[in-house]
C-alpha cells in the first residue's frame, strides 16, 4: 500500500524533519492529532509536532504495525517514547512536567489519495496516558481527606443551625475542590 511512504512520514517527525513531514498532507487534508483541536494540512501536522516536542523533547514514534482498512486509508499502530519535561496540552487536559519516561501506545488513521495525506486521525489510550504523566501527591492528599473527615463531622454536629451548616459546606467545598485538585491535576489549567 503505502508502507514506504508513512515510516517515510515517522522517520521525518524522529529526525524532526517537520516541513519534511507537512509536505506529505495534502493542503486541505484533514487533521485531528490534538483532541478537540482539528487542523488543516501540513501546518495543522506541524503545530501537533511541535506541541509534542514541547512536552517530551526527546520523543520518538516507533512504527508496531502498518493495519490496511482500504485502497486509502491505514491503521498505524505506534509506540510513542520520551521524557514528560515540559507541559503538555491535550484536548482538555495540561500535563504539567513529571519527569516521566513515557511509554505511550498509539493509533493513527491516515487516507492518503494520490501521494498526500488527505486525514490524519490520532487516538490516545487515556487511561494510559493520564497513569503516565500525572503525579499525585499522597501526603498532602491524605491531609486534605483528614480535614474533609474533620469538617464532616463539624456538618454532622451542626444539626439544625442553618447558618453553622453553611459555614461548614463552605471549608468543605474547598477541601473537597483541593482534593479533586489533587486526584486529578490534568484537568487543572
Amino acid at each position: 500500500m503505502h508502507d514506504s511512504m508513512i515510516q517515510r512520514y515517522y522517520d521525518a517527525f524522529n529526525g524532526r524533519r517537520f516541513a519534511d513531514a507537512a509536505a506529505l498532507f495534502a493542503d486541505d487534508a484533514d487533521v485531528q492529532l490534538m483532541p478537540g483541536e482539528p487542523a488543516v494540512g501540513g501546518a495543522g501536522y506541524v503545530k501537533f509536532a511541535e506541541a509534542w516536542i514541547r512536552a517530551f523533547p526527546n520523543a520518538t514514534f516507533a512504527v508496531q504495525r502498518i493495519q490496511p482498512r482500504s485502497e486509502t486509508m491505514a491503521e498505524v499502530y505506534l509506540l510513542a517514547t520520551g521524557t514528560h519535561c515540559g507541559a503538555f496540552d491535550f484536548g482538555v487536559y495540561r500535563f504539567k512536567e513529571s519527569g516521566a519516561d513515557a511509554v505511550l501506545h498509539l493509533r493513527e488513521l491516515l487516507d492518503i489519495q494520490d501521494g498526500r495525506i488527505t486525514v490524519s486521525v490520532l487516538t490516545v489510550d487515556m487511561n494510559d496516558l493520564v497513569s503516565q504523566l500525572t503525579r499525585v501527591d499522597y501526603d498532602e492528599l491524605a491531609r486534605r481527606i483528614n480535614r474533609i473527615r474533620v469538617l464532616g463531622d463539624e456538618l454532622a454536629q451542626a444539626g439544625g443551625d442553618a447558618t453553622r451548616q453553611r459555614h461548614v459546606a463552605n471549608r468543605l467545598g474547598i477541601e473537597v475542590d483541593a482534593a479533586r485538585r489533587l486526584l486529578r491535576p490534568h484537568f487543572n489549567r
